[in-house]
């Protein structure tokens, strides 16, 4: 079967927030806010840091799930590690949230652990990149849209504009700095269309 990922706004090479949600082989369910990369065909790629419990799940199960959500509630309770039992369905044996409008469920093909001297971070902790086979792929609300985080970037930095021009000294270098973070996110996350947009902003901040 060919999944068309596109029809929730998911494009090949991009980033997307969605959360994560995997369970351990005593059925003990977790979540967490994690970005995925679509690789084209049926391949995704994320990346995890060592000691999350997702990342331990994901080892023993060699599983886990997408869920495409928006909910702020739930990016707050799964980054927290407060998500409830009574967010998921009542499947046994696969952790999927309830009101997620699609998810993908993921066979893992390869862990990969890498140092920060291998990916550099300002940290001592190893990350892992996971690279999955999309094993199946349910839409439940056709409006759902997976999240892509430069769109907020280019939301705070267009909120700023107008801040920017009337203040100086120290506040507007905050701003600059905030379209300059929005900027390298943006390049490294989002769409052709989002980039253009930052550039035309950029262009505007250089006139005050």
């Amino acid at each position: 079967m060919k999944y068309d990922l596109t029809s929730v706004g998911i494009h090949m090479n991009l980033q997307y927030e969605c959360i994560t949600t995997t369970i351990n082989s005593k059925g003990e369910k977790n979540s967490a806010a994690f970005a995925f990369i679509y690789l084209g065909d049926y391949k995704v790629m994320c990346r995890i840091f060592e000691g999350s419990k997702s990342l331990k799940n994901i080892q023993e199960t060699k599983q886990y799930v997408v869920n495409i959500t928006q909910d702020p509630l739930i990016f707050t309770l799964s980054t927290i590690d407060k998500l409830s039992d009574e967010y998921y369905t009542d499947d046994e044996d696969i952790a999927i949230l309830k009101d997620a409008g699609a998810y993908l469920v993921i066979d893992v093909d390869e862990i990969e652990m890498k140092t920060p001297e291998d990916f550099p971070i300002k940290n001592d902790t190893n990350i892992y990149f996971i690279t999955g086979t999309i094993k199946d792929f349910i839409v439940k609300d056709k409006t759902a849209q997976a999240f892509n985080r430069g769109f907020s970037g280019l939301i705070e930095s267009l909120v700023n504009c107008s801040r920017y021009k009337i203040v100086d000294g120290e506040k507007k270098k905050y701003y600059k700095d905030r379209l300059e973070e929005n900027k390298r996110i943006i390049e490294k996350v989002s769409d052709e269309n989002t980039k253009k947009a930052m550039d035309i902003l950029a262009k505007e901040y250089e006139k005050y």
